[in-house]
């Protein structure tokens, strides 16, 4: 046996006549791109698939030692920006199918003429995601980017990575496919040629990691996040506990993020940014809810984050540019916000349940925490509470929280007095019971007492003030009026000396002239 063959290309080995050879000859081809090691197995049929399997002249296969993990260029990938590449993408898949794997996408311009339809767990792995100064012509592409670019021609989308019974855009019976679950897309720069309707740059429908990747310029949304196990639902598929770590979506022509459906929650999304897209930075319309960590938006157009009314989604240490009127959040009842410098947009009114600790700018509507095991279950409430800035508010769960984000009883300040208020909310209309006046807003010796501007009980009578004894309403006996503008020669005030409507009311205590 020859110690090695050597070899320029792949086809001087797969055309070299192998008679004479003994089993197991190896083989080194120089070749940059698609070279290596080979041995060929003269009793072989495995398929080939011109990448890790190639034919061999005169029966036999040439197959590559240590083939994992696999590289786009050993199946023909050239990464000129030029060549079509996607016969290469997918025979390199092909490769892997059903197990799935890893495939190295090494430095380059990668054009794709249709999207990567993927049906098992695969890591596609690049060498960089990073942006130049300026741009570049590359085939027909102008783009800025390095490192792993997949440049992706007009109207098509980037990949899609499917589920068992899920095939591109469509669906199949359960069990169709191996499950893309597991899969990811790490350090690569997806970049569209434009062009198309509402074309999505990529759609997991497979849970499913992207790390360290920019998506530039599709027509539709940059990734969108939506799939449902349920049998009457048409998109199918199940994308639950997805992950997003330092995720560019820029410049596409719908939502950067859209995360929709049953199936697409308790995802997290870390440090991930939408900037200059044509609808929400962030749209989540998930069934249960999804964690956004330390994500940035700016400039898209109809705002930079908002979530459903139906998903207790959490948002922590969000930031928002303010620099333009598209540049606000609208945080839907559930969300969980803390630590955001975001916006406030007019159509997240007073009446959102969404709970914001902050110390940005946003608007915060109040925290509920509901306990049903009481009888009637109670609701206690953390928070603003409007009209004024509320601190606290508790009551029954059968009271009706209002747009003005009323409890039964609240403390609230009031904003024009500068008194602290302690107010009954239950009928709708604000009803001060107690107040407390704060240190600017009276002198000694009133400084710190406390007001009951409505009247008070004492030993179970009721004691109010006023200008005259009362006409209307019903009274009992033993009930006082003290005199609001007592004056020399008139009295202290009025007592009640038989119950009813207004009942019987005398003067007492005499002021002298």
């Amino acid at each position: 046996m020859v110690d090695s063959l050597s070899f320029s290309t792949i086809p001087d080995m797969t055309s070299f006549a192998t008679s004479g050879l003994a089993d197991g000859q190896a083989a080194n081809v120089s070749d940059l791109k698609r070279g290596g090691l080979f041995r060929w197995a003269s009793a072989s049929t495995a398929t080939v698939n011109d990448g890790t399997i190639f034919s061999a002249t005169g029966g036999g296969r040439w197959l590559r030692i240590d083939p994992l993990p696999l590289n786009v260029q050993w199946f023909g990938a050239v990464g000129d920006g030029v060549t079509n590449d996607h016969a290469a993408f997918m025979a390199a898949h092909d490769a892997l199918m059903p197990d799935g794997g890893t495939i190295v996408i090494p430095k380059g311009f990668y054009r794709l003429s249709s999207a990567i339809n993927q049906h098992c767990a695969i890591i596609w792995q690049g060498e960089g995601n990073s942006a130049g100064v300026s741009n570049r012509t590359i085939g027909s592409f102008t783009t800025n980017a390095q490192g792993s670019v997949l440049l992706i021609d007009a109207g098509v989308s980037a990949c899609i990575i499917n589920a068992s019974n899920t095939d591109g855009s469509g669906t199949a019976p359960d069990g169709t496919y191996p499950n893309g679950a597991g899969s990811a897309l790490r350090d690569l720069y997806i970049r569209s040629n434009g062009g198309g309707s509402n074309v999505d740059g990529v759609w997991m429908r497979a849970t499913s990691t992207l790390e360290n990747v920019t998506i530039r310029g599709f027509s539709g949304r940059g990734l969108r996040i939506e799939a449902s196990v349920s049998s009457s639902n048409p998109v199918k598929g199940n994308a639950n506990l997805w992950m997003l770590t330092n995720v560019n979506l820029i410049e596409n022509g719908g939502h950067g993020l859209h995360v929709k459906s049953n199936d697409a929650n308790a995802g997290v999304a870390t440090r991930v940014d939408c900037t200059v897209n044509g609808g929400w930075g962030i749209l989540d319309e998930s069934l249960i809810g999804n964690t956004y960590v330390a994500c940035h938006q700016a400039g898209n157009t109809l705002g930079a984050f908002r979530t459903s009314d139906t998903a207790p989604n959490t948002v922590i240490g969000d930031y928002i540019e303010m620099d333009t009127t598209g540049d606000n959040a609208d945080f839907g009842n559930g969300t969980t916000v803390i630590g955001d410098l975001a916006g406030q947009s007019a159509s997240n009114a007073a009446a959102s349940r969404a709970f914001v600790m902050t110390a940005g700018l946003s608007v915060a509507a109040p925290y509920r925490h509901l306990n049903r095991r009481a009888s009637p279950s109670v609701v206690g409430i953390v928070g603003s509470l409007q009209p004024n800035y509320g601190a606290i508010g508790w009551g029954s769960s059968n009271d009706t929280i209002g747009a003005a984000n009323q409890a039964d009883w609240q403390i609230q300040y009031n904003t024009t007095s500068k008194w602290w208020d302690f107010q009954y909310q239950g009928g709708g209309t604000p009803f001060t019971v107690l107040r407390f006046p704060t240190g600017a807003s009276l002198a000694n010796p009133r400084k710190f007492a406390a007001d009951f501007p409505n009247g008070h009980f004492l030993g179970g009578a009721f004691r109010a003030i006023g200008s005259a004894a009362p006409a209307t309403g019903a009274w009992l006996q033993g009930d006082v009026i003290e005199n609001s503008v007592p004056v020399a020669g008139g009295n202290a005030g009025w007592i009640c000396v038989a119950s009813g409507s207004p009942g019987t009311w005398k003067s007492f205590g005499p002021i002298a002239a």
